[in-house]
């Protein structure tokens, strides 16, 4: 029941200070990384299996792109696009539907989304460096906003799946609202 409450200013504050929060903290880790460690060069944390190693990735997930001059660019649009998309649903799903857990998947997902942004506008490529190595197979070096898109996408789909309240029902017209 409590996803039916009708949001206060103080939930809109709070969703974009959860924002602001995040890309903060996926900025700052790259900065980290960037000014404390030389590129392509790795520091383990759990031996074989989990390191840091700074990489500049010029393409989107796994790289792709990566070979192509547009790529940047081309990213970057998209990613604007994706951002102004994704905010305005984050804010409607709120006030709409009244879902936080929706909104907060959404905030994440935007968050994600503008930490790259920022990477591919200000420096022209993204900075990743979290790396996790399977015996003789290395996972795709990735970063924080990288966690925040792949999770937020993750718990959308199970939210999908397997929740029979994920978007409550809720009329859509005043007149359904006067008459229940």
């Amino acid at each position: 029941m409590n996803e039916l409450k009708k949001p206060t200013w103080i939930t809109y504050v709070l969703w974009g200070e959860l924002f602001v929060v995040l890309v903060f903290i996926d900025q700052f880790t790259k900065s980290l990384i960037t000014k404390s460690q030389a590129l392509y060069t790795m520091y383990p944390i759990i031996k074989d299996f989990f390191s840091l190693m700074y990489v500049r990735n010029t393409g989107s997930a796994f790289s792709m792109f990566s070979d192509k001059s547009w790529g940047v660019t081309f990213l970057s649009i998209v990613s604007a696009i994706s951002l102004c998309v994704l905010l305005f649903l984050s804010f409607f799903v709120l006030v709409r539907f009244r879902s936080r857990r929706l909104s907060i998947c959404l905030i994440f997902l935007s968050a994600g989304t503008l930490g790259n942004l920022i990477d591919r506008v200000r420096l022209h490529y993204v900075v990743d460096f979290l790396r996790f190595d399977f015996g003789s197979y290395t996972f795709p070096i990735f970063n924080v906003a990288d966690i925040y898109v792949t999770l937020s996408c993750v718990v959308l789909a199970v939210l999908l799946l397997f929740s029979d309240r994920f978007i409550p029902e809720i009329p859509f017209s005043s007149k359904d609202e006067k008459e229940k």
